[in-house]
């Protein structure tokens, strides 16, 4: 999550460890006069991931305008009748960033884990001996300076909710300043049965944690089972579900190994590396975004998995790219934002051999 220079990083928490810092709150949002029009009823939802980069200053500075553009391009896409039905957004930490879900027109919005929310899981003795082992100097054991950074925006009405912050000792490195979590919104979608369970999620960093791999790596293996295991919790085995957000998984194969293996034994089958939305959205027979998915699929970070009533792997139908490299300058991110068109029902596939390429190492 946090990639800047780390003394400036460093220089600025004694002053934040002084004055406290207000965290994410949940806001009401209305839709701009206009904008919120019926979303498409057509059996079909379409579901979009992006990591905005709404980090706050000293992290980093100059974002607001990027941001704006965000929310004013899926207005655009709103006016178009594109836009995604549904939106999950990360390190949405900064009042602009927050403020993409008005200016886009979303109605409905969730908000995941201030800096109020406690975790409750118990640790264990291994977990007590890895906070010991706690580092000030690269953010651990210094309290939740900013809230989760996770928000659902939807077109349809959410019926439920349900937010869970990392404990601290599921955390490490600069990440912990931040009161990472997983957020669910159940969705009352047309065309479904049931309440699609859309979830939203943001892992631990690796490297840009600040702290040596092995203790990143540890942090994020425990985030992923609390991860699988609350939503095991929450989501009811009949309603449709929706599993996105930036994994971190990256090119690393111990990363890949400790969540696919995870979701695995969880008995998700419809979460796998060939089965991710961006990969599967490859195979399509014509897809305008290729190059920008294929470059989405190959960072390995920002990923989708949806499966149907029964537990099969949604399909996905389309797919589109409306954050990626920009034409006339940088990119309004230091992620790509794409969005998936999945129809209500599912049926099993096998990967294409095209991915095969692109997707890393499956899960033993």
């Amino acid at each position: 999550m946090l990639k800047p220079l780390r003394a400036l990083l460093f220089a600025s928490l004694t002053v934040m460890a002084a004055t406290g810092s207000t965290g994410s709150r949940p806001v009401a949002y209305a839709a701009l006069d206009g904008l919120n029009a019926p979303a498409p009823r057509d059996g079909q939802l379409s579901v979009m991931t992006y990591n905005v980069q709404g980090l706050p200053w000293p992290i980093a500075w100059g974002r607001e305008e990027a941001l704006t553009k965000i929310g004013d391009r899926l207005a655009t896409l709103r006016r178009a009748g594109r836009q995604p039905h549904i939106v999950l957004l990360q390190e949405a930490f900064t009042p602009e960033a927050a403020g993409i879900a008005r200016r886009a027109g979303y109605a409905h919005v969730a908000t995941g884990p201030g800096t109020e929310l406690a975790p409750s899981p118990p640790a264990t003795a291994t977990d007590r001996a890895y906070l010991a082992q706690a580092r000030w100097d690269r953010g651990e054991a210094m309290g939740k300076r900013f809230g989760s950074g996770l928000m659902i925006l939807s077109d349809y009405p959410i019926v439920g909710q349900a937010r869970m912050a990392f404990p601290a000792f599921a955390c490490a490195g600069f990440d912990c300043l931040a009161n990472k979590g997983v957020l669910i919104a159940h969705i009352a979608v047309p065309g479904f049965a049931a309440p699609v369970s859309i979830v939203n999620t943001h892992l631990n960093a690796r490297k840009a944690a600040g702290v040596p791999i092995s203790r990143s790596q540890r942090a994020f293996t425990r985030q992923v089972a609390l991860l699988a295991a609350f939503v095991g919790a929450q989501v009811p085995r009949g309603h449709s579900l929706v599993l996105g957000g930036d994994m971190n998984i990256g090119g690393d194969p111990a990363r890949n190994v400790a969540f696919f293996r995870h979701w695995a034994h969880s008995d998700y089958i419809f979460v796998k590396p060939a089965l991710g939305g961006v990969r599967r959205a490859l195979n399509l027979p014509y897809q305008i975004d290729r190059d920008a998915l294929a470059a989405s699929a190959a960072r390995a970070k920002d990923w989708l998995f949806a499966r149907d009533e029964q537990g099969r792997p949604m399909v996905v139908t389309q797919a589109s790219v409306p954050f990626g490299q920009e034409a006339d300058g940088a990119p309004l991110s230091d992620h790509y934002g794409y969005a998936l068109t999945y129809a209500p029902t599912g049926r099993p596939e096998e990967p294409d051999v095209r991915l095969a390429a692109l997707a890393v190492e499956d899960q033993p």
